[in-house]
């Protein structure tokens, strides 16, 4: 089976990157990313294998990558992985993890710039053009999930039952925000419609491919648009 994959021929000994703190750190003494963390070189291992596993999952789906696969493209030794994860479901069940973190993320950031005084189909518009930028342009490790959560064993499924029900309560929420305000109709289930647009936006990292006739902005905003439409309240 897959999740039980080993590597034949390779040591399952830590890369020698894992051994040190990095001087991963711009001129300020931080990481990049303001906070003034030193970042670990074993943490940079461990993210150099998410993010290979994220672009290969996103692509092949979960039975046509390997560990050999995922070590290759993280530039590590294939038996250096087991230092980092126990198997491949372990990988998996991250990479989808951080898909569902990132989609939440993009969401919430842009409910933020949009302020608390909007309306509720103001902030639906813009958790959908959110997600869709997510999906398209920012975040294999979003797409992963998209394409391998059906395909993973049912224990990984299981380990990320919670977050996906925190997810779609998250879209559930949007909608009755909008029901309750007068800005959505209210003769529609607010989470038999949330399920169904989330399919809808899924559906996108199979068939849409950037640099084709529709620009990724006007893609989100038509959908955006097609959504509030079906959901203007009657006159």
């Amino acid at each position: 089976m897959e999740s039980t994959e080993t590597a034949s021929g390779s040591s399952a000994e830590p890369d020698t990157a894992d051994s040190t703190v990095a001087a991963d750190a711009d001129q300020n003494g931080s990481n990049g990313n303001g906070n003034g963390r030193r970042i670990r070189k074993g943490e940079r291992s461990r993210m150099r294998i998410l993010d290979a596993a994220a672009r290969l999952l996103s692509c092949r789906g979960y039975a046509a990558t390997t560990l050999t696969d995922i070590a290759g493209a993280a530039e590590m030794q294939a038996g250096s992985l087991y230092y980092h994860f126990d198997s491949k479901d372990a990988i998996v069940e991250e990479v989808l993890r951080v898909g569902i973190d990132h989609a939440q993320s993009a969401i919430d950031a842009a409910l933020v710039e949009l302020g608390p005084e909007s309306k509720g189909s103001e902030r639906l518009a813009e958790a959908i053009v959110a997600y869709v930028n997510c999906i398209v342009a920012e975040s294999s490790f979003t797409v992963a999930n998209i394409r391998c959560y059906n395909e993973s064993p049912p224990h990984t499924r299981e380990q990320l039952t919670s977050a996906l029900r925190d997810f779609t309560d998250l879209w559930v929420g949007l909608l009755a925000e909008g029901q309750a305000d007068g800005s959505l109709r209210t003769d529609t289930n607010a989470k038999v419609l949330a399920r169904i647009m989330i399919s809808g936006l899924n559906s996108l990292a199979s068939w849409y491919r950037p640099g084709g006739e529709l620009r990724l902005d006007d893609l989100a905003r038509q959908f955006a648009d097609m959504v509030l439409d079906g959901l203007h309240p009657p006159d």
